[in-house]
């Protein structure tokens, strides 16, 4: 890990002349003169020893308009956009949402690090977005083709990658015939398009205020119910164990699952780390679809889908138009009434008591460290789900299931979310912090709801384990899996054998009397 540094300024990079800064305060919504540097968001950042110039740096520059320099800055290609910055800030400021600014300014510009990171990133999101706005939806297989010839990094990942094609994680055949494309490709043309024209997004300016932590009650869903589900791209591909264990888990408690009809890539985590108007506009499109077809809760077991789904949704119903250009791209006017809910708001709107009474196969034997990650409780404005400091209705749900939940001070850490490709050393290193307090409270495996998380405590933990030599194999389950098994299902009916680190053998150990 690089030592912590600040960059100097440099004498020839001299104040803009504020242009530069009020487009990022438009696209912030930011009084830039609010911060007062007090370092707290450099405080909670996860990928603040990798940056030259950490995000308390990066608002110092921004407010006195410095913005070439922050623009030159390697820190906009290491920020995982984990929130933790804007969630924590007591002046309100979006800091997460000024690194995307930055980040998207410098690349129309052409004013970026010649850091290797910002290759490698660019090259991630490049390979991204050309492969939704190709297919609709993203093809993992040829994301991943394109990314390694873009960076000549052929080798990386090739074991893991014969992995899920032995398991029917990635299906070639899915990938090269294109029958997964949305139908309406001519719609994803029209945003793409729209999001490098016509007016910027409205952007509500924001002011100091006391932090609240008033949470969103239960949403109201019974057993016999039938909701929308957004599976999201993940779901059909590499982490294919993901659906089969909600799809089982809601058959197991009574809940029959609709999927939106032509849904399409959400744009997590390349839109909004690039252009924020296409990380609106894309699953707005969803939003749309879901209004039509007059769907009340969609599923979206992705955290990082389900953080997009729900943004895309409160910018639409304050933003007329918004909804406006929404229906000129795809011919339906959304209206917000669809709202998208995550897997742990599901199980927890049918209630402990209804869970448990559907529990046939206690998980008591089971000492378990329930990983939130970011984006499930970040930022609280928009998610009002659980606290965003210390969230505990995974723990209720897990414990309904008899099993048995750890304390621990890493459960909203962020893993390097979508940076698995374009920094593997970081999320190692990050890994690793978060296995290390998991283990050192007493925990044997990770309970998580994101696939993203999934993927950086599982595929990446034999390489993460060998690097550092300090921990045993910690199996990493998604929730829907154990809800699935302590209600009768068979693990390997859920897939739990798919995953890269064992996860049967501690399943099978006897229940505690």
């Amino acid at each position: 890990m690089p030592p912590y540094q600040y960059s100097s300024v440099s004498e020839s990079l001299l104040p803009d002349n504020g242009k530069l800064k009020q487009q990022i305060a438009e696209a912030t919504g930011n009084d830039f003169n609010c911060c007062y540097q007090c370092g707290k968001c450099t405080a909670g950042c996860p990928a603040g020893n990798f940056m030259d110039n950490p995000p308390t740096r990066i608002m110092r520059l921004v407010q006195a308009g410095y913005i070439e320099e922050a623009l030159k800055s390697d820190a906009l290609w290491y920020c995982v956009g984990c929130q933790t910055c804007t969630a924590r800030c007591p002046q309100n400021m979006d800091i997460a949402g000024t690194m995307d600014a930055l980040r998207s300014l410098a690349l129309e510009s052409g004013i970026v690090s010649d850091d290797k990171a910002k290759k490698l990133v660019t090259a991630f999101h490049v390979s991204f977005l050309n492969n939704v706005k190709k297919h609709g939806r993203l093809q993992e297989l040829s994301l991943v083709n394109s990314y390694k010839l873009r960076t000549r990094s052929f080798l990386q990942d090739a074991g893991a990658g014969m992995t899920m094609i032995k398991e029917g994680k990635i299906n070639i055949l899915h990938s090269l015939s294109g029958r997964d494309d949305v139908k309406g490709k001519e719609q994803i043309s029209a945003i793409f398009k729209a999001s490098r024209t016509g007016k910027h997004l409205n952007v509500r300016k924001r002011k100091p205020k006391s932090a609240s932590m008033i949470t969103d009650g239960p949403v109201a869903i019974t057993p016999g119910s039938t909701i929308g589900y957004y599976p999201g791209c993940s779901l059909t591909g590499t982490a294919k164990e993901y659906d089969i264990s909600v799809r089982k888990m809601c058959e197991l408690l009574g809940i029959k699952l609709r999927e939106i009809p032509d849904w399409n890539c959400c744009g997590a985590t390349s839109a909004h780390a690039t252009n924020h108007k296409l990380s609106v506009l894309l699953p707005a499109r969803n939003q749309a679809l879901a209004d039509d077809a007059g769907m009340e809760f969609i599923l979206t077991p992705c955290a990082a889908c389900h953080n997009r789904q729900v943004t895309a949704r409160k910018a639409i119903l304050e933003d007329e138009e918004l909804r406006h250009e929404v229906k000129e791209a795809t011919g339906i006017e959304p209206t917000g009434r669809a709202e998208f809910i995550g897997v742990t708001q599901l199980l927890e709107s049918l209630g402990e008591e209804a869970i448990r009474s559907r529990v046939t196969r206690p998980l008591s034997a089971l000492r378990l460290a329930c990983y939130y990650g970011c984006l499930l409780v970040r930022p609280l404005d928009d998610m009002r789900f659980d606290d965003p400091e210390n969230p505990q209705k995974m723990e209720s749900v897990v414990r309904a299931l008899g099993a048995n939940t750890v304390e621990w001070e890493f459960k909203i850490e962020c893993c390097g979310a979508g940076h698995t490709l374009a920094q593997q050393g970081m999320v190692e290193d990050l890994t690793h912090s978060i296995a290390k307090n998991a283990a050192n409270n007493g925990a044997e495996a990770f309970v998580v709801a994101c696939p993203l998380c999934h993927a950086n405590l599982d595929m990446r933990q034999e390489s993460m384990r060998k690097r550092y030599g300090d921990l045993d194999p910690m199996p990493v389950y998604y929730i829907s899996e154990l809800v699935a098994i302590a209600c009768g299902a068979d693990p390997i009916e859920v897939a739990v054998g798919k995953h890269f680190v064992p996860a049967l053998e501690l399943l099978s150990k006897p229940s505690a009397p």
